[in-house]
């Protein structure tokens, strides 16, 4: 089972739900932005103003552009930290993107700092100068993720609470081995069934938050099976056909070849074949063993281990 990409999914939710990722963080700034322009991501704009030198240590950053209400730009900056070590060289980092943000562009900066690990030991929360009396501090914004309160975040009516809730439980589960199970499944009910997606909301963000919760905290071969059966009656039950494509996750296929089922001939008639090898070359890629690729796709072991040796060809 290959490690997830922490960052980049923590890039991609963050992209996908921003709007809620923005209210969640800086409702202040939000009852500002004019949403009718759609943010525009510039992450590749960034790599223009940081150094080659410094762009393995940035492969996590996001800079946004928005438009506020009173027609002026204003620029977000977010930065996503995933290590959660005790890097001292860390505030120094965030001023050196603020400043180079701030020359390059010449228009306001808001700056966060995700934090997505553990709480580090030292304050990283500003950046402080001092040299023979020119001094300078730079503070910005924090969020600690192993800090927050899951009763706070089940009582959040914003999205973006359960994407929060899902890191949370991932740093839970590394202290507490044999926990990850029971937090992914809770996830998904949650995602499913309770307070926090309003119902009319619920099927715009399914997709969106399934394919996050299902790679930040994996799970081996025979305890995603066992979640799967957990959560075919609650699938069956809710009547959910979220239409979710193939190239998204392990969980997210099943729960869709669920919600398409009908029957037996129906099943038939959506099963077309090179859907199957299309699904089990995405779960192939993604690093899924062979016998749960069998179950969800309905191929043999002969024809899985067969496209097995064309990808690795």
């Amino acid at each position: 089972m290959k490690n997830p990409d922490y960052d980049q999914l923590w890039k991609d939710v963050i992209t996908e739900l921003f709007e809620e990722f923005l209210l969640f963080f800086a409702p202040d700034l939000y009852e500002h932005v004019d949403f009718t322009t759609s943010p525009q991501f510039l992450e590749q704009e960034l790599l223009k103003i940081i150094p080659d030198s410094d762009s393995n240590k940035r492969v996590a950053d996001k800079l946004v552009k928005l438009l506020l209400k009173s027609g002026q730009e204003q620029w977000v900056y977010v930065h996503i930290e995933i290590q959660g070590n005790n890097d001292l060289l860390f505030p120094k980092r965030m001023f050196q993107s603020f400043y180079r943000i701030m020359d390059y562009y010449d228009r306001q900066v808001y700056a966060l700092a995700l934090f997505t690990d553990k709480v580090p030991c030292h304050k990283l929360n500003k950046y402080q100068y001092n040299f023979f009396g020119t001094k300078l501090t730079y503070n910005y914004n924090t969020y600690h993720i192993a800090s927050q309160s899951e009763t706070d975040l089940l009582q959040s009516n914003n999205p973006f609470a359960l994407a929060i809730l899902a890191g949370l439980y991932l740093i839970q589960s590394k202290k507490r081995k044999g926990t990850a199970f029971q937090y992914k499944l809770r996830l998904i009910r949650l995602l499913l069934e309770g307070n926090i997606i309003s119902k009319d909301e619920k099927r715009e963000y399914i997709q969106k938050l399934l394919i996050f919760i299902d790679h930040i905290i994996r799970l081996p071969e025979d305890e995603n099976i066992a979640l799967l059966t957990q959560l075919e009656p609650l699938i069956e039950r809710e009547d959910i056909n979220m239409g979710l494509s193939f190239d998204d996750t392990s969980i997210a296929k099943y729960f869709k070849n669920l919600g398409r089922e009908e029957g037996r001939e129906e099943g038939k008639k959506e099963g077309k074949e090179e859907e199957k090898r299309e699904m089990a070359r995405n779960l192939l890629k993604e690093g899924i063993e062979i016998p749960f690729i069998m179950r969800v796709s309905g191929l043999t072991k002969e024809e899985v281990e067969k496209l097995a040796a064309e990808l690795n060809n």
